[in-house]
Formats: structure tokens, sequence, C-alpha cells
């Protein structure tokens, strides 16, 4: 029987759902039956919901008390949910304040490693056009070496022969399609020395985060401290003498 049932759908037309007017499609998106379900479905939900709220509403004791109706409060008419903030103790947080001082630290050593190592860069690639080079040519005669011709030798210009590094050739430069990159272009020389810059500055916000971290554990500590110098960026305090026993 199942199966006639099978046999019977599979011949069945196709269901199509309307199709919208042009003229009528400033009337907005016309509702599919999906569409209607998906809306029947939720308005009966809150409905029901409702429904059993006003039921418990009227079957509540109203001599019940529970703790939470101190504990929780309700705020122009909606319920707000009490926030469960951690407390702890003086001693927890010195330990936080120094697993985050050891963190500091170590990312203030990384960072202050790739700066040097940055400029140590930096500065090879400005001495290397600074010092001086020699390119040493053998001949076999005194007379090939006083027509010896190093703009010929290098297939290059004349003016090109003072550069101390990538020589480029006359091909080259007179090929439109050869485009001849300079590795250490002054354009790549800003980009890195701005890159550096950044890197300074990351450095030294780690550096003022670290120093403001330590104040901050160095305060928690015992003994009276008042603050000397009333400084927006840089106050400075002061520890009261304490009598050691």
């Amino acid at each position: 029987m199942e199966s006639l049932k099978a046999a019977m759908k599979s011949g069945q037309k196709t269901h199509r759902e309307r199709y919208k007017l042009s003229g009528r499609k400033h009337l907005g998106l016309l509702e599919k039956k999906k569409d209607y379900l998906l809306r029947a479905k939720n308005f009966h939900q809150k409905e029901n919901t409702l429904k059993k709220l006003k039921q418990k509403a009227l079957e509540k004791n109203p001599d019940e008390f529970y703790f939470q109706m101190i504990n929780q409060k309700t705020k122009e008419g909606v319920h707000v949910l009490p926030q469960n903030v951690k407390k702890y103790t003086s001693d927890q947080i010195k330990l936080l304040k120094t697993q985050d001082l050891n963190y500091l630290n170590m990312k203030c050593s990384v960072e202050a490693k790739k700066v040097k190592k940055m400029q140590n860069d930096l500065h090879m690639i400005d001495m290397a056009d600074t010092q001086e080079r020699n390119h040493v040519f053998f001949v076999d005669t005194k007379k090939e070496c006083d027509e010896f011709n190093a703009a010929e030798k290098f297939d290059t210009f004349p003016e090109l022969l003072s550069r101390k590094h990538n020589i480029p050739t006359r091909q080259m430069l007179m090929d439109p399609s050869s485009q001849f990159v300079n590795s250490h272009s002054e354009k790549q020389s800003q980009l890195s020395y701005a890159a550096l810059e950044k890197r300074i500055q990351r450095e030294n916000k780690l550096v003022q985060t670290r120093e403001a971290l330590a104040l901050q554990r160095q305060l928690m500590g015992k003994g009276t401290v008042s603050k000397r110098k009333f400084n927006k960026k840089k106050p400075t305090y002061k520890w009261k003498k304490q009598r050691k026993h």
C-alpha cells in the first residue's frame, strides 16, 4: 500500500507558489505558506507563554517569601539579573599583578630584541654605500690595462659606475618591459624606518605599562604612603619610615 501511495505522489503535479505581479511590488513582500507557518508558530508560542504566566500569577500565594526577592530587583518593570562579581583578596590581587608583571617583562625583552635587530639591519644598509669597494680585473698586457673601459666591461653607462651595489646594464635600462628594482631604495628605507619607529613606540608603551603595574604593587604593600608631588603624568610617592624591631 505504501508503495502505491509513493507511486501516486510521484505522478502528482509539483506545487508552485503564486507569482507576485510587477504592479503589486510596491505593496511589499508577498507572504508564502512557509512564512505564514513560521509567523503562526511564533505567535502561538508567545500566546501559550502569556497564558502560563497569567495562570502562575493567579495561583501564587501572596504570603510566600523567597530570598531572591531581596537580592534581585526590577528596573522600569524589567527584571534585572544580579551581576556575580567575583571578589578577590589582597593577596590574590598581588599574585595576579605579579603574573601580569612577569608577562610584561617578557614582552618588553622580546620587543627590545626586535628593535635592536631592526636598528642593526638598517645601520648595515646605510653603511653599505659609505664603504669603499674594489672590483679587481686581471689583464694579460699593459696595453689592455691602458685601454680598459669599466663601462664597456659592465655593459652600463659611465655615470652609474659610482654605485656601490646593483649596477644595471644597458639592456635593463633601455628595455621598457624590464623594471630595474633597487633592493635598498629610498622608499624601502623609509618604510623600514617607519616600521622601526612603530616598534619603538610599542616598546615604550609596554615599558610605561610595566612601570605603572610595578607602582601599583608597591602601593598595595605595607606602610603609609603619601603623594609628595602632584603630577598627572608621573606622580611621586613617599613611604613613611618605620622602625624595625
